[in-house]
């Protein structure tokens, strides 16, 4: 067994050549070692400004593109603004020509001339119709913030210039059926929901779809009952009778407004049948 000497041992450079101690200078300071260490949160921290640059950055690049002002073609539509940029003009064109082959392709060519936009912050809504209606077919005003957060009601509005019709209730519920059975991105009035499920939520209370039928265009839906609710029940019960009876028939309707003609039914045993469907 080696046994271990308790007293610390002096360093060679400690002693002098003879063995003796060497002096130690105590009044020289001793400089600690300096350990860089990086925790979590410094790490955090790093990733947050980091974040905050990229966000600056994006801010300030958007800021400084270009802006429309004026107008820009690309094929059958124009989009009019003076405050979308060049590069959102011409996606948001891109996307109208798209949602226009789609309303093409399901109702025909009932439209032949080109499709102009106007975006603007100082709509509060989409309309088409009501502007067809007093003369400017083709037209369509649309809201900046529904272009920029994509719940533009685009093809919505199209149907709206394809199809046009003075019974407000089946020219919206047209419209209502065909965004949500066709359209590349959720609007309003049921923003991706399942229309059957949103309207049969929207029954309470209502007792007849009478009145919403007599809205005659440009009056609003929303002089009979609140305007969401409106909307889903008309593009609800509009995809009832073009589901269950086809569209060609729906088409007779669209053009004579008369249920017993067209389905040799009326409108209030269409409805039970569609109440019932819903459920």
């Amino acid at each position: 067994m080696v046994a271990w000497n308790s007293r610390p041992r002096r360093s060679p450079e400690s002693q002098t050549s003879d063995g003796i101690p060497r002096s130690v200078n105590t009044n020289q300071k001793m400089v600690p070692r300096r350990e860089i260490r990086i925790g979590a949160e410094e790490s955090s921290k790093a990733w947050r400004r980091y974040i905050l640059c990229i966000v600056a950055l994006s801010v300030f690049v958007a800021q400084c593109a270009p802006i429309l002002r004026g107008a820009l073609t690309c094929e059958v539509v124009q989009i009019l603004s003076n405050e979308l940029t060049a590069t959102e003009a011409e996606d948001f064109c891109l996307y109208a020509i798209q949602e226009r082959k789609k309303v093409e392709g399901f109702w025909g060519a009932a439209w032949n001339q080109p499709i102009r936009i106007n975006v603007s912050s100082s709509y509060r809504i989409s309309r088409s119709l009501v502007p067809g209606h007093f003369g400017n077919r083709g037209f369509m005003e649309m809201p900046l913030r529904t272009v920029r957060n994509n719940t533009s009601a685009l093809l919505h509005e199209i149907v709206h210039i394809y199809a046009p019709n003075d019974n407000r209730f089946l020219a919206e519920g047209l419209a209502v059926y065909l965004h949500a059975k066709l359209a590349g991105n959720p609007a309003f009035p049921n923003f991706g929901e399942d229309l059957r499920r949103l309207a049969a939520r929207g029954l309470s209370g209502i007792k007849s779809l009478e009145a919403l039928n007599g809205v005659r265009t440009p009056r609003p839906l929303s002089d009979v009952m609140d305007e969401k609710n409106a909307y889903a029940l008309a593009g609800s019960f509009v995809g009832y009778l073009i589901e269950k009876y086809g569209l060609a028939a729906f088409r007779s309707l669209y053009a004579t407004e008369s249920y017993e003609q067209v389905y040799g039914k009326s409108l209030d045993i269409l409805e039970k049948e569609w109440r019932f469907n819903l459920h």
